[in-house]
């Protein structure tokens, strides 16, 4: 009887243990999600997601430009392995019209910036550089 309480008490402290080893591994990266969220949803990442979208749409967020309104797709904001998070840039409420990028903080200024382009067919063909 006494083997037997032991044996179920090694059970249950192995069960605990992968118990508590996965949940510190979604923990860890459900903290991650939230923290590149907010960086996101900043008003730095804000400025310079609009910043980019000026620069190759003169006249975005007017009436006059191409670009009216924007919305990030927060359920596609990933982590990029070489460093800066992924965004995908919803452009006037199309999901076929959208601009995706990687929005990076730069140790020497210590400001976000956006890298690369990618847009959209249906938005090029609107005007807006496929590159940039």
């Amino acid at each position: 009887m006494r083997f037997l309480k032991k044996i179920l008490k090694g059970i249950l402290m192995a069960l605990l243990l992968i118990i508590g080893a996965i949940g510190l591994i979604y923990g860890k990266e459900y903290i991650e999600n939230k923290k590149i969220e907010n960086i996101v949803k900043s008003d730095d990442g804000k400025a310079v997601v609009e910043s980019m979208l000026k620069d190759i749409d003169d006249k975005a967020l007017t009436p006059e430009g191409v670009i009216k309104s924007y919305k990030i797709d927060y359920s596609k904001v990933r982590k990029n392995p070489m460093g800066g998070i992924n965004i995908i840039i919803i452009v006037n409420n199309d999901n076929e019209l959208f601009i995706e990028t990687t929005l990076s903080k730069y140790s020497q200024n210590g400001n976000y910036e956006t890298g690369g382009l990618g847009v959209s067919r249906k938005l090029s063909e609107l005007g807006i550089p496929r590159e940039g």
